[in-house]
């Protein structure tokens, strides 16, 4: 029996040279993608998209798996709901990997965090992913650092900045 998903899950995927840009027209043309963006860091690209449940998200993966260009994927499935703070209109933007101690409690921390958009509860290498922005690279980064670095419980974090060049 498939598991129920909550929310928009989350895609990062890592390409061929060259291929971001025909790998991004073709993702954003899937019907269960909400929003498929360029990103630097050891991926291309971030895809969020809405999945009923696992088997549905598994179907997507294997699509994506399939593509020739597509060298690796990681997946971050929305076992929790996504928090959202409307729509960003910000400068600069990114998804910000989290390992911590207390989901629950480093998830009610962000959500006390402006600059955060959207978070996911998940499971993997990481427990929380969230979308961040912010009006700078500079005040964004600030963030990080500042505000979410110095939460209790917060291991570590891996920071994907976008970029709106596709």
């Amino acid at each position: 029996m498939p598991s129920e998903l909550v929310g928009r899950s989350v895609i990062f995927v890592k390409v061929a040279p060259g291929y971001v840009e025909r790998t991004l027209t073709s993702l954003r043309a899937k019907p269960n993608v909400t929003k498929a963006e360029a990103v630097f860091g050891r991926h291309d690209i971030a895809v969020a998209g809405s999945f009923r449940d696992a088997d549905e998200l598994r179907t997507f993966q294997s699509e994506v798996q399939l593509m020739d260009r597509v060298r690796s994927f990681r997946s971050y499935p929305a076992l929790q709901n996504w928090t959202q703070k409307g729509s960003d209109g910000h400068a600069s933007n990114a998804y910000l990997l989290i390992r911590t101690t207390d989901t629950q409690k480093t998830m009610g921390e962000l959500k006390t965090v402006p600059e955060i958009r959207e978070i996911i509860g998940t499971t993997g290498d990481s427990d929380i992913v969230a979308r961040i922005s912010a009006d700078s690279r500079e005040d964004l980064f600030e963030t990080i650092v500042k505000k979410v670095h110095g939460m209790p419980g917060v291991l570590s974090t891996e920071t994907l900045p976008t970029f709106s060049k596709y």
